[in-house]
């Protein structure tokens, strides 16, 4: 049972509605997870929605933002967004030893020097808010400007997923293929 109830179709107004629409059109998923609370406000819905989208086709790769997505959810102990990032960065075709080595809090094996740029950033900016200049730099160097402020914005949104998720109640599925580790 969620802390925040599920909207029926009917309990919603015609904006909400409309974006519930479109979702369902989009991606069939709908009612649950942190889209429960979002659907309270139909305006943030379909912002976090759209940004969503906009992470599918940046110009991190998808198994990056799914390194971003798993550390960010991680750093706010939310399980829910654990299970279903996991389930997603496998699809991306991230190996499960570097989803589980971000689970148990040690440092990837990567093969991909940009992933491990990724991964180097998003853990100082999660740690600390922010990047020494050493770090900025290496990231500049390796990441470029535009994936550096796309790494940043990815941290953000998966902030309020994981936020979202905690706030609303919900819990991962039992057939999950990774589960979060305190």
């Amino acid at each position: 049972m969620t802390r925040i109830p599920p909207l029926s179709r009917e309990e919603m107004n015609k904006d909400q509605q409309a974006i519930l629409d479109k979702v369902a059109g989009n991606t069939g998923r709908v009612g649950f997870g942190p889209a429960i609370g979002y659907a309270y406000s139909s305006e943030i819905w379909r912002l976090h929605n759209e940004s969503s989208t906009h992470l599918l086709n940046c110009l991190l790769t998808n198994a990056q933002v799914r390194i971003v997505s798993l550390m960010t959810v991680k750093f706010w102990k939310a399980r829910y967004p654990w299970s279903a990032q996991a389930k997603q960065a496998v699809g991306a075709g991230l190996d499960i030893a570097i989803i589980e080595a971000i689970n148990d809090g040690r440092q990837p094996d990567f093969k991909d020097e940009v992933d491990a740029a990724v991964y180097a950033a998003t853990k100082e900016l999660l740690a600390s808010g922010n990047l020494s200049e050493a770090a900025f730099k290496a990231a500049v160097e390796r990441l470029g400007m535009v994936r550096l402020v796309e790494l940043i914005h990815s941290i953000g949104h998966f902030c309020t997923t994981a936020m979202m998720a905690n706030v609303v109640g919900v819990e991962p599925p039992k057939d999950a293929i990774s589960f979060y580790k305190a």
